[in-house]
């Protein structure tokens, strides 16, 4: 596929460019008007050292008129080579600067508040972004409004005004009154005309719009940009709102969603979606789709929500969860550069839950601990590459104690190699062995960091189900004497290492570990893992008909039906059937690929229900077929008192790939 430059996405993330020396000039003004044509030109690389010389010149007197216009240009530079915080730094000031004079620096002042609108949208800033646009609108005339028009219609797409479509139609009338408008750009704002309408709900006029960009872009021709992706997904996307199925799927598969010929984009290490509830003002009907920009190092440089159900508000509640979304490197790479730009999914938002983990009371231990002792780490910041900078800041100035939080926190968020991630567990256990330690958080980072070794070693089986197999070196950990002296890191040692389903072998040995940590008098009566304990124990119970034992036992745990559905154990899988009649063949018949990750509540009886997908490639290709395997799934039945839910809001990700498929999207670089 072949890229076409495009001003409709360059609101995403500014790509860093390497910095090049320039050639020496002679007097100021020469220099001066170099580092103009450069920075005219979009070339940072050239005009970012020409214009830090200037500032740094003696002969440009601060606080003059020339000066400022240099801040503001090194300002926009700095943003445009990835130094985003610095630069808008320098545009500030510099604006300040030039406002009493835009009468004459009309053009400088407009770009310094189109960057400044932009670096605030970015932020989901809607009324700090507006204000820019307003201001860089206000200073200009005819064709020079489009980028500030542009920025306002995608802005505004979802508020309850005309602002979008007013923004949208000045702009398309622009672009008409030209001698030659350029195809392309008219295409543009018809496109952002049809986005608009879709998210009013005005289907039939946004389609119309969107067929228009079609024709002004040349029909479904082979060869397409990233312009192209995006406007015959918007097609397939009005046409299943006007429940036009088939032409859905034929604008679908031409946007080459679906085709990337790799199954790395499923296999996100971070992909939450946002939680329904007051504080994102999300409802669980509530729906979005966004799209992705994302790195090769597997970050996401930008998100956008494109069409949403509900406000501004709800839409950037999306597009948020989405930015903190994670690949590791290896699988990012495996995408095609092209995919990586024009990414959508379908998104909804999730109801909590999925059960409790042993390993969590130890985490929020250690986390407490960090925070009481005022340790440098980064704790409200959850990303790997915050964490790895933090681990190597602590190593080099010997801070042992933040360095074995640090390691512990990236155990279990690493996105590296295994050999890496397994190099930086076994450097976290040296340090747990330092008697200068606290006792009980050296304890506690040995059960934690041996478990997230062996998860390495000894990889599950992640296709739905789980394997039966345990830890025995976390059970023999717990019997070492300071381990032993520590009910906490005991029972959570003892507990990590038995197998979710264990086989018939072991259950003897899984039921003696249970009961030791149920009646362990080291923990408080209504500690997580004793009720983890109890929980298992009561689903034993009623398993083998001992009714009366099982209530007994999930009455001690002190937890109604509602809390325990949301913290209790997730029970096992035992069947799920994902063959024959699983794949749809519309899907199938276009070569589509993707995945569903679903959420849904397990019954008492093990059955599934409240199916729903929260996170979906391609949009709305495969929901259905996700639902329909996962209804058929049981898992371990549990003991409820009322026969309620045992797991509420379980998430898993089903796969759909086709072997040897041939409709894949290819990308034509151009000759050089």
């Amino acid at each position: 596929m072949r890229y076409r430059s495009t001003w409709l996405l360059s609101a995403f993330a500014p790509a860093a460019a390497a910095l090049a020396q320039p050639a020496p000039q002679n007097t100021l003004q020469q220099r001066f008007d170099a580092a103009t044509a450069a920075y005219d030109k979009d070339d940072c690389a050239t005009a970012l050292p020409l214009l830090d010389a200037l500032a740094a010149d003696p002969h440009v007197k601060p606080g003059s008129l020339p000066a400022v216009v240099i801040a503001a240009r090194r300002g926009a530079c700095q943003v445009r080579t990835g130094h985003a915080e610095q630069g808008e730094s320098l545009l500030l000031a510099a604006l300040a600067a030039m406002r009493p004079h835009a009468d004459q620096l009309p053009i400088d002042i407009a770009q310094a508040e189109i960057m400044l609108g932009t670096l605030a949208a970015s932020r989901w800033d809607h009324d700090g972004a507006l204000a820019h646009f307003d201001a860089a609108l206000a200073l200009q005339q005819d064709g020079a409004r489009s980028v500030a028009l542009q920025r306002i219609a995608l802005l505004t797409a979802f508020d309850s005004d005309n602002r979008s479509i007013d923004a949208a139609n000045e702009g398309l009338r622009l672009e008409t009154a030209k001698p030659a408008p350029d195809k392309i750009m008219l295409a543009q704002w018809h496109l952002l005309l049809g986005r608009t309408w879709l998210n009013r709900g005005q289907v039939k006029t946004g389609k119309a719009e969107l067929e228009t960009a079609l024709k002004l872009a040349g029909g479904l021709h082979d060869h397409i940009s990233a312009f192209d992706a995006g406007l015959r997904q918007d097609l397939a996307q009005a046409a299943l709102l006007d429940n036009q199925i088939e032409d859905a799927r034929r604008y679908m598969a031409y946007s080459g969603a679906g085709h990337a010929g790799s199954a790395s984009f499923g296999s996100a290490a971070d992909m939450d979606s946002p939680d329904c509830g007051p504080e994102t003002g999300l409802e669980p009907d509530d729906m979005a789709i966004v799209q992705l920009m994302i790195s090769e190092s597997g970050d996401v440089l930008g998100s956008q929500t494109l069409y949403s159900t509900g406000s501004y508000a709800k839409a950037q509640a999306f597009a948020r969860a989405a930015a903190s979304w994670r690949w590791k490197p290896e699988d990012a790479a495996k995408m095609p550069a092209f995919f990586r730009s024009t990414a959508r999914v379908e998104l909804r938002c999730s109801r909590g839950g999925g059960g409790l983990s042993p390993a969590a009371p130890l985490n929020e231990a250690i986390t407490a601990w960090a925070r009481q002792a005022a340790l440098a780490l980064p704790m409200n910041r959850q990303t790997w590459p915050a964490w790895l900078a933090a681990t190597d800041a602590a190593r080099q100035s010997g801070d042992k104690a933040s360095e074995l939080v640090a390691r512990v926190a990236m155990a279990d968020m690493d996105l590296r190699t295994d050999a890496d991630r397994l190099a930086s567990i076994d450097r976290g256990l040296v340090l747990a062995q330092d008697a200068a330690l606290p006792q009980a958080l050296r304890n506690q980072a040995r059960v934690l960091l041996t478990w997230q070794r062996e998860r390495i070693v000894q990889p599950e089986n992640r296709v739905i189900t789980r394997s039966g197999r345990g830890y025995p070196a976390l059970q023999t950990l717990a019997e070492e004497p300071a381990i032993a002296a520590d009910p906490l890191a005991r029972n959570a040692s003892l507990l990590l290492a038995l197998p979710m389903r264990p086989v018939a072998a072991d259950r003897a040995n899984a039921t003696a570990v249970l009961q030791r940590v149920a009646g362990d008098t080291g923990l408080p009566p209504r500690h997580p893992l004793r009720q983890f304990a109890l929980l298992r124990l009561a689903n034993d119970a009623a398993s083998k008909g001992r009714l009366d034992e099982a209530q007994r036992l999930f009455a001690d745990t002190g937890l109604s039906e509602e809390q325990c559905a949301l913290i209790g154990p997730k029970p096992a899988l035992t069947a799920i059937n994902t063959s024959a009649g699983a794949f749809p063949a519309d899907a199938a018949r276009w070569g589509f690929e993707g995945w569903v990750r679903s959420e849904y509540d397990i019954q008492a009886d093990g059955r599934t229900a409240a199916l729903r997908a929260v996170a979906s490639y391609p949009p709305f290709v495969f929901d259905k077929a996700a639902q329909t395997i996962l209804g058929r799934a049981r898992y371990q039945a549990s003991y409820r008192p009322e026969n309620g839910a045992a797991c509420s809001a379980n998430r898993e990700t089903i796969r759909f790939n086709i072997p040897g498929n041939l409709m894949v999207a290819k990308e034509i670089k151009k000759k050089s």
